[in-house]
């Protein structure tokens, strides 16, 4: 079987995310092709991929600098038309977007199946996050998890030719490419400050009665409306997501889940133009991914805000792992989006275990039972085959809001705070003081882990 495996690299680093797929695809021992779509100093990395026995291809060329997720999926598409493969793997997502749009928009221009969120390889048989299991088939994109490490190559290696292909090989339309094909462009970016709190330190004694009391009250999640003016007039959305739209929209619709792109495309051709979004889940992630590309939408993921602004429509999401804010532009007629929403795990209480709390784990783990809380993890700790990828909290994981969410040896990564930012209160032990998990949270602990364990049990043991 001929495999191709859709490369990104990010300030010279290979994506981690399509490093685990192009370890499955060499695992499998088929003819492995390598792209990335990347300027000419992606050479060097390229060259060194080949010591793997892979073919490599860079698609560059100053035309499709600038390029969006729908410009890329067009540059792409069209090369996987040359390059002909019975199947294509992928990273789930890249480390700098965090979007995912670009495998679902390959399938829908393709013709082609997409299987998400492969955790796991063995042999021929791949399993999805979600737990189900299908074998490598001709017709089908793949994307992958970060759970397979890429292979050294052999010392006797040498690297092989990297094959460039500028527009005079593919022959792309001037205006679908680049800046100039783009439906999206980037307005401005700025720091985040997505869940930065006033923290209030208290005594290690005081914590479990803080927990009580924070479970007792009642969590709002009203929003501030922005000004009138600024509200988009009316917005068509899709999934469960009414009330995180209120105070960015005049007025809503919600339309109904559609059995197909071709039904949802149908739908949105009928307004003329239109605001869509989505929740974010992943089928309907997919849904708008590969609508955008059959209406020619402009498409933004995971956004917290929306806004007009002289005219135009403003989306707002994180970016660069969560430590940039951008706004973003849609400039064709059709706006579509996904939404950021809490989801996976009801607990009313979430007890976070980080690298500074992991050999105290299971420990940690009785008393998660003791308080009724559900025991999650920092990608760190995941990372490290401590506890399942199912219960990692971040943007490469599970985005969570419970009541109180309890963070124990946890540092503050970007990824991990931008996750609980909807969380009702948010309690940090540590025992650096100038943690940065503190300026993320209500309440602080400064204690080491062993002797919160010990508070924590004595009080809920009885």
């Amino acid at each position: 079987m001929k495999l191709t495996v859709l490369l990104k690299f990010f300030k010279g680093d290979l994506n981690p995310f399509d490093a685990s797929a192009l370890e499955c695809a060499l695992e499998l021992g088929d003819e492995v092709t390598v792209v990335a779509m990347a300027p000419p100093s992606a050479l060097p990395a390229l060259e060194g991929l080949t010591r793997l026995g892979v073919r490599a291809i860079l698609l560059s060329d100053a035309l499709y600098a600038g390029s969006d997720t729908l410009a890329t999926s067009y540059v792409l598409s069209e090369a996987l038309r040359r390059i002909e493969p019975d199947a294509v793997f992928a990273g789930r997502q890249s480390v700098d977007g965090d979007t995912g749009q670009v495998p679902p928009m390959l399938a829908e221009r393709l013709g082609w199946g997409l299987v998400r969120s492969v955790m796991k390889q063995e042999g021929r048989v791949l399993t999805t996050r979600t737990g189900e299991s299908f074998a490598v088939e001709k017709g089908n994109i793949y994307t992958f998890e970060k759970f397979a490490c890429l292979r050294f190559p052999s010392i006797f290696s040498r690297a092989g030719k990297v094959e460039i292909w500028d527009n005079s090989v593919l022959s792309l339309c001037r205006d679908l490419v680049g800046q100039r094909g783009s439906p999206t462009k980037v307005v401005r970016s700025y720091e985040s400050t997505v869940g930065k709190r006033s923290c209030r330190i208290i005594a290690p004694e005081e914590l479990p009665f803080v927990i009580e009391r924070s479970a007792k009250k009642r969590r709002s999640r009203d929003r501030e409306l922005i000004p009138e003016d600024e509200r988009i007039p009316l917005v068509y959305y899709l999934g469960d997501i009414g009330e995180e739209l209120e105070p960015f929209a005049a007025d809503t619709v919600r339309l109904g889940i559609p059995s197909s792109s071709a039904e949802l495309s149908s739908t949105v051709e009928s307004f003329g133009s239109a605001v869509v979004l989505f929740e974010d889940s992943p089928e309907l992630a997919e849904l708008a991914a590969r609508c955008a590309v059959t209406v020619g939408a402009g498409i933004c993921a995971d956004c917290i805000s929306f806004r007009y602004e002289e005219d135009r429509v403003i989306l707002t999401r994180p970016a660069l792992g969560g430590n940039v804010t951008a706004d973003i532009e849609c400039k064709e007629r059709f706006t579509f989006a996904t939404v950021r929403t809490a989801r996976g795990g009801s607990s009313p209480l979430v007890i976070g275990v980080g690298r500074g709390a992991v050999e105290r784990k299971e420990k940690l783990r009785e008393i998660a039972a003791l308080m009724g809380a559900e025991l999650a993890a920092t990608r760190s700790v995941v990372d490290s085959g401590e506890m399942p990828y199912s219960a990692q909290v971040g943007l490469t994981g599970r985005v969570i809001a419970p009541d109180v969410y309890l963070a124990i040896g946890i540092s503050g990564a970007v990824q991990h705070t931008c996750a609980i930012a909807e969380s009702g209160t948010v309690i940090a032990v540590n025992n650096d003081k100038n943690a940065r998990i503190f300026d993320y949270a209500d309440y602080g602990v400064v204690a080491d882990t062993e002797t919160i364990e010990r508070i924590l049990r004595k009080h809920y043991a009885g």
